[in-house]
């Protein structure tokens, strides 16, 4: 007999059956009292393995209709701290959909703590970006990021559910060069944890990061915060 719990025998069940391709996105799963015939145990036993699935944002439970499975794989993200990436090139990266979704564009008079960050002058218009960002419409990231708006007129009124740095480029022939980024670990907040879906016992990681362009200008400053339970940093040293 094994010893492992029996709830963590049908988790591993289940996770082979989503392997193996049994079970694929979109699929519905046995239901609860299926399972619990199938491995002789109480339905309580099987709802905590499968519990375990839906934390990790691999099934989704729908009202009245049982229990499907969103995603073949678990929604934690690397970002390489050696290179300008974005959301999008992470999330592709791990095999996942990525989605924007624009809470705020609007163009504001630049605080001084912003602007001063910037290189700007207290007062200074800067476009003002609010965005989630989604894995397999997992929110990951909450992102609020400052642009000198001199150099991107207009971009408020764009369709930012995408990459930002593709849209600089294309229509402001502006591309990143380098960037300096500072990573602390936090709490979330009231706000991150509505946004993200996160009880306030989830780790951040709050990452804020200025980005220049050739020349040695601002183009961007964002304050990020990242789930730390699906988020990690990678970089090489030496």
């Amino acid at each position: 007999m094994s010893s492992k719990p029996k709830y963590m025998i049908i988790f591993e069940w289940l996770s082979e059956q989503i392997r193996n391709k049994t079970i694929k996105p979109g699929d519905k799963i046995p239901n609860e009292n299926e399972l619990a015939a199938m491995f002789n145990v109480h339905r309580m036993t099987v709802r905590q393995a499968i519990d375990k699935l839906v934390d990790d944002h691999m099934l989704v439970r729908k009202r009245s209709k049982g229990t499907f499975l969103l995603s073949e794989k678990s929604p934690v993200l690397t970002r390489s701290l050696e290179n300008i990436t974005t959301y999008h090139d992470d999330i592709v990266k791990a095999g996942l959909e990525p989605r924007y979704k624009t809470l705020e564009a609007k163009v504001i008079p630049g605080e001084e703590s912003v602007t001063s960050t910037m290189g700007l002058k207290p007062g200074d218009p800067v476009v003002y970006l609010k965005r989630l960002m989604l894995a397999n419409n997992v929110p990951l990231v909450v992102e609020r990021c400052y642009l000198p708006h001199a150099l991107f007129p207009g971009i408020s009124e764009e369709n930012l559910n995408a990459p930002l740095y593709t849209l600089m480029l294309q229509k402001y022939n502006v591309a990143p060069h380098h960037s300096n980024q500072e990573i602390s670990a936090v709490m979330p907040g009231v706000h991150e944890r509505k946004l993200l879906k996160i009880s306030e016992s989830t780790p951040g990681i709050l990452v804020q990061c200025l980005v220049y362009d050739n020349a040695g200008q601002v183009i961007e400053y964002s304050q990020s915060f990242h789930r730390g339970d699906k988020y990690k940093f990678r970089c090489s040293i030496g």
